[in-house]
């Protein structure tokens, strides 16, 4: 396990490469000099379920897309990283908060990797029974739901994606792809010139 934050955080950029790029993920590092990202903006791929009001009327509905941000606070890696959805209307799942925050099942250990971390938050965006949490849900009205629903096969697991991997040759690929977004975006920062100019 890396000895300080920022072997962490290069350690975990190094690791979230092998997920970029994914038929179910794609993500831009958005705070942080790589490799040192402390915040990843993830465009998931993933059909989940969302709660919206049609018509005056509360209606569970499908949506094949979610923007979510993913936040590494100073005190990262001793406290879970921070996972805000940004789309409307916010995901309906007993992990997920009505405010669109993400809670865990299984509480926060610092040995174990943002990949790791996000992809069990997948888990429960499609709905795979394991990380659903039953005990202390987030949100009751969805785990109701889910509850007297749970036995319907073509509801759950509502997206069948695999989870895979970049392999080497990917995941190199996906290194130089994400560098020279981060070029570009400094690039821009410093109005048009080049941040090493």
């Amino acid at each position: 396990m890396p000895q300080n934050r920022n072997e962490r955080l290069a350690a975990d950029f190094a690791d979230m490469l092998t997920i970029q790029d994914r038929p179910y993920l794609s993500w831009i590092a958005t705070k942080g000099e790589l490799p040192y990202a402390q915040e990843y903006l993830l465009t998931i791929k993933l059909r989940t379920y969302v709660l919206s009001l049609i018509r005056g009327r509360y209606t569970v509905g499908a949506v094949d897309r979610c923007t979510v941000r993913v936040t590494l606070w100073d005190s990262y890696p001793a406290t879970e990283p921070y996972v805000k959805m940004l789309d409307i209307p916010p995901v309906f799942h007993p992990n997920w908060y009505s405010k669109s925050t993400y809670s865990p099942s299984v509480p926060w250990r610092p040995d174990t990797s943002l990949k790791e971390y996000i992809k069990e938050m997948l888990r429960t965006l499609r709905y795979d029974p394991e990380p659903i949490e039953t005990e202390r849900p987030a949100n009751y009205k969805a785990l109701d739901w889910y509850i007297r629903r749970k036995n319907d096969d073509s509801l759950f697991p509502c997206d069948r994606t695999e989870l895979t991997e970049n392999n080497a040759e990917e995941t190199a690929a996906a290194e130089k792809a994400v560098l020279s977004l981060g070029e570009v975006i400094d690039s821009w920062q410093a109005g048009g010139r080049r941040a090493d100019e």
